[in-house]
C-alpha cells in the first residue's frame, strides 16, 4: 500500500500485495476484517470506511455524520468536512483521484466515462460550493491507473471526447487503435479547474503493465480484485 501524509491527511493506493479490497462484493463482517488487518488502518486507528455504488457518471456525493457507511447511492465521487471519516473508490484500471484541503477531503473514482464527463472538475467544485474553499487551496493525488500504452479506445470514444471538449484530442494518440491518457487528461482537467501544478503529486504506474503490482480489469478480462483507494483527515 502506498501511503501518503499531508499534516492531518492521510491517502492511500492500495496494491495487489494487500489483496483483494472489493468491499462492496463482501459481508460487512468479512470487510471489517480486511479492513482491520490491513497495517495503515491498525497503525492510525482508522474507522470504517464509506463508499458508494460507482457507475461510471460525474455524482459527488456528499457523505455527513447520517451518511452510512456502506451507501446504495449510485456516485463516483464522495466528499466530505467530517474528520476521522475515511472515504474512498475502488479500482483495477480506472484512475483514482484524492483530493483535500484543511477544512475537507474528496475520493473520485475516474474512469474514462466519468473523465469525459469531467468529474475531475466536478468534484474541484464542489469544494467551492459546499466549503467554499477556492481551487488553488487544493491538493491532488493521482493514483495508479491503466496507462496510455494499454488503453484502447474505438473510434465512437475518441468522438465522444472530442465533442464534449475540442481540446481534449491532445490526450489520445493513434497507435492502431486510439490510446487515451487517462492520467494526462484527469491531471489536465485538475489544473483547468483551478489546481496549481505544484499541487498534484502523481503516483505514476500502469496497472495493466505491471502485472505483479496491481489488478487489472483490461488484463484479467475480468474482475477478479479490486485495489482500494482512500483518504482520511484526522482530528489530531
Amino acid at each position: 500500500m502506498k501511503i501518503f501524509e499531508d499534516q492531518k491527511i492521510i491517502a492511500a493506493f492500495s496494491e495487489a500485495s494487500d489483496g483483494d479490497l472489493s468491499f462492496y462484493n463482501m459481508p460487512s463482517e468479512q470487510v471489517a476484517e480486511i479492513w482491520r488487518n490491513l497495517p495503515a488502518v491498525g497503525a492510525n486507528a482508522l474507522a470504517w470506511p464509506t463508499y458508494g455504488h460507482q457507475v461510471h457518471q460525474d455524482r459527488v456525493f456528499q457523505v455527513t455524520e447520517n451518511t452510512p457507511f456502506f451507501l446504495s447511492e449510485k456516485t463516483d465521487g464522495l466528499i466530505t468536512s467530517l474528520t476521522d471519516r475515511p472515504i474512498g473508490v475502488f479500482s483495477a484500471d480506472c484512475l483514482p483521484l484524492l483530493i483535500w484541503c484543511d477544512q475537507a477531503i474528496a475520493a473520485v473514482h475516474a474512469g474514462w466515462r466519468s473523465a469525459c464527463m469531467n468529474i475531475a472538475a466536478r468534484a474541484v467544485a464542489q469544494f467551492s460550493e459546499l466549503f467554499q474553499v477556492e481551487s488553488a487551496r487544493l491538493k491532488a493525488l493521482i493514483g495508479p491507473c491503466i496507462g496510455q500504452c494499454c488503453l484502447e479506445m474505438g473510434d465512437e470514444v475518441y468522438q465522444q471526447f472530442v465533442d464534449a471538449d475540442p481540446a481534449w484530442q491532445r490526450f489520445f494518440k493513434k497507435m492502431g487503435k486510439w490510446h487515451l491518457d487517462l492520467r494526462g487528461l484527469n491531471r489536465w482537467q485538475l489544473l483547468q479547474a483551478g489546481l496549481s501544478e505544484g499541487s498534484i503529486t502523481d503516483f505514476d504506474h500502469c496497472t495493466y503493465c505491471n502485472d505483479k503490482q496491481f489488478f487489472s480489469f483490461r488484463r484479467q478480462r475480468q474482475r477478479n480484485g479490486s485495489m482500494f483507494s482512500f483518504i482520511v483527515r484526522r482530528s489530531r
